[in-house]
């Protein structure tokens, strides 16, 4: 299981930064390269990639505090662990904090990509927080 943190301070409040981070269907404009749709209660898949190609994460919510916290579990069928979306108020501003902790099957050979992936994932990561950030200090 690989752990991956990443945080990005929003100039909005907490209530707005969280109603941004949990419109699943918009969060396309900010995560790089994915598009994301709830599917049931709970359920959400989100697919990763440019074009018809990508890769298909599916997604239960297993936690939901708002306006603080959401945690999701990737159920597969590649992804598989656990994410979460935090909101830390700060008055008028908030920090927004993305946790991941994944896996992939396969075993050594899944340890491997994971290792071989942490720098572009870092990076795709860092790019959708900046741009995450500018999304919720406008949205509406």
């Amino acid at each position: 299981m690989s752990e991956r943190r990443y945080e990005v301070e929003v100039g909005a409040p907490a209530e707005q930064v969280w109603a941004a981070a949990v419109d699943w269907e918009r969060q396309g404009e900010w995560m790089f390269a994915t598009r994301v749709r709830q599917v049931g209660d709970t359920r959400l898949r989100a697919v990763t990639g440019v074009g018809p190609a990508g890769l298909v994460d599916n997604l239960e919510i297993v936690d939901w505090d708002p306006p603080r916290r959401c945690t999701v579990r990737h159920t597969g069928p590649v992804l598989l662990g656990e994410a979460a979306f935090e909101v830390v108020p700060a008055g008028a501003r908030s920090r927004f904090v993305w946790t991941e902790r994944l896996a992939l099957p396969g075993g050594a050979a899944g340890r491997l990509a994971l290792t071989a992936t942490s720098l572009p994932f870092g990076w795709f990561a860092k790019l959708s927080l900046r741009r995450f950030a500018r999304f919720a200090e406008k949205y509406r």
